[in-house]
């Protein structure tokens, strides 16, 4: 039991701290390199105004996911449309060619 305690640490010692799947930079660091970025980032500009940036781009409210969904919705529409209007357009062509 000791010994998987042991080998659980050794693992995770070298992952970042943050999204805990990729390896540290290095030995001594806590953070992946992608990670150590995003950190700089809330360094430089702030982690509220970060956040928030993050938050209004990645992250939809319910009347943003329905516009997503309604648009989705249309070109899958369009896309039937246009493949109907190509199987007629083949038909009267093949009719007209005999």
């Amino acid at each position: 039991m000791c010994k998987n305690k042991i080998n659980q640490y050794i693992i995770k010692m070298g992952k970042c701290y943050f999204c805990e799947t990729e390896e540290r930079e290095h030995w001594g660091g806590y953070w992946c390199k992608s990670c150590r970025q995003i950190k700089n980032l809330g360094n430089v500009y702030g982690f509220e105004r970060t956040l928030a940036i993050l938050k209004s781009c990645c992250i939809r409210d319910e009347t943003q996911l329905e516009r997503k969904i309604d648009g989705q919705k249309k070109k899958q529409k369009e896309a039937e449309e246009n493949v109907k209007n190509d199987d007629s357009s083949y038909e009267t062509r093949s009719k007209t060619k005999k």
